[in-house]
């Protein structure tokens, strides 16, 4: 009876068992009898009984958290760009814009907007495929005000995180029992990194999700083939393409796990279309069982390439090679970075792991820790399960040691639910014998660090995407090691207006980063050279009042540490101050009431910009306060200059004189 209770509630296992029980005992080590596993599983256990409504709970909670970062967070530097995108492709099957990422999550984010009515700029802009301000008039000068555009674009992103988060307990269950799925359930939920990017119009949460349906369906599909599972890993892995160009990642990821089901002797249906089809004869590498993979593969593949070309409408798929190209280009050529304060456009082979270092609380660090170390130890669930867990882990994170593009945490996303859905084994049933004190203080130990990374979660809410742990000092020191969408993504305009009405300031100046206006979020300030909008932004007409009581300066870390300039000193001198505020921890804000030294310098990179009128208001003030001024008289001697020969070229920013 145990046997057969076995065989229904873990897949079969007696029956996919690599043959001589013995020998599988010694390549695995150590494991928890039969009898064991099931009582731990069975129905008896009141952990099983109430897996399913902790498991909504939790999710629940994610939902509620994922809620706040939305209404809290201003638009990040890609969204409007994806979301434009995305509306257009289902209005028009033109897939002009933003053809760097493939369309399905840009559409489906798209999707609640269509029976809205609203506008789009089609003009010129659409002609010249402008879709940086195609997306900035599309979010934020339509019918609609531009929170309710992003919160109904990014609801459905934190709907397929919750259909993410519900496929994560649904296999840990089957793995390592209810306590296993809820522990590894509970890390994915209140990781604050998995809450931002789960709300966000961005492509990574959406790869992140069909990457592990497919390796869990494939998983499936081992324990009992069927035609039915097969579709499944079709459509996830065509979903994954249709997602993000990382998905290639998935080619050796399913390459490895086909050669492991070939090696362990995994049953191999010989057609494996057909829900009555024998298995392959032979064993091992046999050329009937390789061909019964090789048929399941290009199933596969048909599907996923049908999946693809419907996201595309069939006509438009010429545009996915073409982003194919673009993708591979970027990836190549490499994307400028930052790490502890040094930029590079090829990166660092342990960026990846280092950012998970410092971005995961503590306490979920310390659980991901001791189930390696039990691993280790024997504390393992059968060969094939481990490696459908382990290789998926172990390709992306070999892939990003390589990659230049590092720009941020998320784009190891696809490791997460793999990571924390193995931390099951230290509460769950699979355990050595023997060792009965581990039985007792691990699961303690475990719910403590997840109540640990629980508060964390609270105490970041709703800045998720800023967090960085006590390692290095927490999300205000954050900016001293890592930037772009790990700290500064355009997202805490909001952050800066509500520092402005606590503290009563009607107006500040600010350097900002992003492709999102702060003024769209009722910030009122002179703007000061960053990046993104410039235009927008710089030709604005207003200046700081001449009667101002406060004279605050906002700049984005990004701007502070000047990634994106030539010059990554540009504003050294401000780092050498400390800041009296930070605004969602992406801004920092420094008081430079009477300061003609900061208003000189201010003159002399609005110059720099080609921003002559700006650059003569700030040396015209930096006088007023300091007559002696020497580099504000100059700025306006070169003025002067300038206004007397005609416009001259402004090639690009440079460091204030003197430094």
């Amino acid at each position: 009876m145990l046997a057969q209770s076995l065989s229904l509630s873990h897949g079969s296992l007696a029956l996919t068992a690599p043959a001589g029980c013995s020998r599988f005992r010694r390549l695995m080590g150590r494991t928890l009898d039969s009898d064991k596993v099931t009582a731990a599983g069975g129905s008896g256990d009141p952990w099983e009984r109430r897996a399913v409504p902790l498991a909504l709970l939790l999710l629940g909670l994610l939902f509620l958290q994922g809620l706040a970062f939305i209404l809290e967070s201003s638009q990040t530097s890609d969204e409007a760009a994806h979301l434009a995108a995305g509306y257009s492709y289902l209005e028009t099957g033109d897939f002009r814009l933003n053809r760097e990422h493939p369309p399905l999550i840009k559409e489906f984010a798209a999707l609640p907007l269509l029976p809205l009515g609203l506008s789009f700029p089609w003009g010129p802009l659409w002609d010249q495929a402008e879709e940086w301000n195609i997306g900035r008039i599309f979010v934020h000068e339509n019918r609609l005000s531009n929170d309710t555009i992003l919160l109904l674009a990014r609801l459905p992103l934190l709907l397929l995180s919750l259909a993410l988060g519900w496929a994560m307990f649904h296999w840990g269950r089957r793995l390592f029992g209810a306590r296993g799925a809820l522990l590894g359930l509970g890390l994915y939920v209140f990781d604050p990194n998995v809450v931002a990017h789960s709300s966000l119009v961005t492509t990574d949460l959406g790869v992140t999700l069909f990457i592990f349906l497919a390796v869990y369906a494939l998983w499936s599909w081992s324990e009992r083939p069927s035609p039915i599972r097969l579709l499944a890993v079709g459509l996830a892995t065509g979903g994954a393409f249709a997602s993000k160009f990382t998905a290639l990642w998935l080619l050796p990821i399913l390459a490895l796990l086909g050669t492991v089901l070939l090696a362990l002797d995994t049953p191999l249906p010989r057609r494996p279309w057909s829900g009555r089809s024998a298995p392959a004869a032979g064993r091992r590498f046999s050329w009937p069982r390789l061909a019964a993979l090789l048929a399941a593969s290009a199933l596969v593949a048909a599907i996923a390439f049908g999946v693809v070309a419907a996201s595309y409408g069939v006509v438009g798929l010429p545009a996915y090679f073409a982003g194919l190209y673009i993708g591979i280009s970027h990836s190549g050529g490499g994307h400028m970075a930052y790490l502890m304060g040094h930029t590079s456009d090829t990166g660092w082979w342990f960026y990846f792991l280092f950012a998970f270092l410092i971005k995961t609380p503590i306490g979920t660090l310390l659980v991901v820790a001791a189930s390696i170390v039990a691993l280790c130890a024997g504390w393992r669930h059968r060969l094939k399960d481990e490696i459908f867990l382990w290789a998926p882990i172990l390709v992306v994170v070999e892939i990003t040691c390589f990659w230049k593009v590092n720009i941020g945490v998320r784009h190891l996303l696809p490791i997460y639910p793999f990571l924390y859905l193995g931390v099951g084994r230290i509460v769950g049933p699979v355990r050595p014998l023997g060792a009965a004190w581990a039985r007792r203080i691990l699961p303690a130990a475990a719910a403590a660090c997840l109540a640990w990374t629980a508060m964390e979660a609270a105490v970041i809410l709703p800045y998720n995407l800023a967090y960085f742990n006590q390692f290095v000092g927490g999300p205000e020191k954050g900016h001293l090691y890592l930037l772009d969408s790990n700290l500064d993504w355009g997202q805490a305009s909001k952050a800066v207006r509500r520092f402005m009405e606590a503290e009563r300031v009607p107006a500040v100046y600010l350097a900002f980063s992003g492709n999102s206006d702060p003024w769209y979020y009722g910030v009122r300030y002179e703007y000061v050279p960053g990046t993104g909008n410039l235009a927008n932004a710089a030709e604005r007409p207003f200046r700081m009042p001449e009667d101002a009581p406060h004279e605050l300066f906002v700049i984005s870390a990004m701007i502070l540490h000047s990634v994106h300039f030539s010059d990554q000193n540009l504003y050294a001198w401000m780092r050498e101050q400390r800041p009296i505020a930070m605004p969602g921890y992406a801004n920092l804000v420094y008081d430079i009431t009477n300061d003609a030294r900061t208003h000189s310098y201010f003159a002399v990179l609005d110059l720099n910009f080609g921003l002559l009128d700006l650059a003569e208001f700030e040396a015209r003030r930096a006088l007023r306060i300091d007559p002696g001024n020497a580099l504000a008289r100059k700025v306006l001697e070169k003025i002067a200059e300038t206004s007397s020969s005609g416009p001259e070229s402004y090639p690009g920013p440079h460091p204030p004189p003197g430094r």
